[in-house]
């Protein structure tokens, strides 16, 4: 499939040896996706945006000039640079190209890497998994839940009225509760979505790490991140997650084995600094470093390397079956899959968990993050 009429190139320099400059193919017909692991598109749809600040591009080049010169590590990396989407006349127009273009490097084994554009684009990343009929996990980091339809942070609340739907969970990590009606907070709990405040994540950024290896599709709006660390958001906020925590969250995306897309939204040209061109540089980088430290791990498919634990609850009654990683310490638990659902949900049959969720079963409870997932295949 030709892709370059999508795009217009973007040029990327650095005058650093042994950095990822060496590592980054400008996209061109000729290329074969499947040849890379990873792809960089820029996509500047801000027409959903109100505010005023959604008006300034981001200068996209500057970050992935910081991006090129930062330095490879004991691996080799594969990255093509798609440079910059063409709008189209409509936002539908947009979204239909750019579905079809992650759907083209999702089939290809390609993660791509979108950067840019309002948080709806990730209604066009549903759309790409909808047409080949895979279901699939979002993740958003955003002090929104994006479920109202009152407000333009809606594209969670448009993704669950597709019929057929292919969502089979959405969370949320990070959002603030002053942002947050009852009313939506009420719905997330009716579809068993997972919801993580703002306190429990800077409490713990490791507690949010099963959530993000859960998830084939990662939305991540920078409005999340307090302004005091990145200043060139649509609409800066005083409290947030700190950038630290943002680059560590980006890591786990990268290990997380089930990732198949990346979007980092919300970004503005207003008030751009440096510091923040740097930011996201290195969140880039710390997706490619974890994708290159990633490890096979799949409980169940092979014996070795894990421990399997049985734990009887209700006197008996049933017992859950949890896996600990030997290399990693990661956890996994098996959800029953209804048969009449064997087909559909197989791969939710293992669902990433952390330790308190298997000491919770333990103390002869169900884990929260277990019952959401059977309710959700019922």
């Amino acid at each position: 499939m030709e892709l370059s009429h999508y795009f217009k190139g973007i040029e990327i320099e650095s005058d650093r040896k042994a950095t990822l400059i060496d590592s980054i193919t400008a996209y061109s017909d000729g290329l074969d996706c499947r040849d890379f692991d990873l792809a960089i598109l820029y996509v500047p749809e801000n027409r959903w945006m109100s505010n005023e600040r959604a008006d300034h591009a981001y200068q996209i080049t500057a970050v992935l000039n910081e991006f090129a010169s930062l330095f490879v590590h004991d691996y080799e990396p594969k990255i093509l640079n798609f440079g910059e989407f063409v709008l189209g006349n409509e936002i539908a127009d947009t979204e239909a190209g750019l579905s079809e273009v992650i759907g083209h490097l999702v089939k290809s084994k390609v993660i791509p890497i979108i950067l840019g554009g309002g948080r709806n684009l990730t209604y066009s990343v549903y759309k790409s998994f909808e047409a080949q009929e895979q279901i699939v996990n979002i993740t958003s980091v955003d002090n929104y839940l994006n479920l109202d339809e009152s407000t333009i942070q809606n594209y969670v609340g448009r993704i669950i009225k597709e019929q057929p739907n292919f969502l089979f969970n959405y969370s949320n990590i990070g959002y603030q509760t002053y942002f947050v009606s009852p009313g939506e907070l009420e719905l997330a709990d009716e579809l068993y979505f997972d919801t993580y405040r703002l306190g429990v994540v800077r409490r713990e950024v490791f507690s949010v790490e099963p959530v993000l290896r859960s998830a084939e599709v990662t939305s991540f709006s920078m409005d999340a991140i307090k302004s005091s660390d990145f200043g060139a958001n649509c609409e800066p906020q005083p409290n947030g997650i700190y950038a630290e925590e943002a680059c560590q969250m980006f890591r786990y995306i990268g290990l997380a084995e089930k990732t198949k897309v990346v979007l980092i939204t919300e970004l503005t040209g207003e008030g751009a600094t440096r510091r923040d061109d740097l930011l996201l540089a290195e969140m880039l980088w710390c997706v490619v470093d974890g994708y290159y430290g990633r490890r096979s791990e799949i409980p169940g498919s092979k014996k070795e390397g894990f421990l399997k634990y049985r734990v009887p609850l209700r006197n008996d009654e049933f017992q859950l079956i949890f896996y600990k990683s030997a290399a990693t310490d990661r956890w996994w638990m098996e959800v029953p899959v209804p048969p009449q659902y064997a087909n559909k949900y197989r791969k939710h049959h293992l669902v990433p968990c952390a330790y308190e969720d298997y000491l919770i079963a333990t103390r002869d409870d169900l884990p929260e993050r277990w019952w959401k997932a059977y309710k959700k295949m019922l």
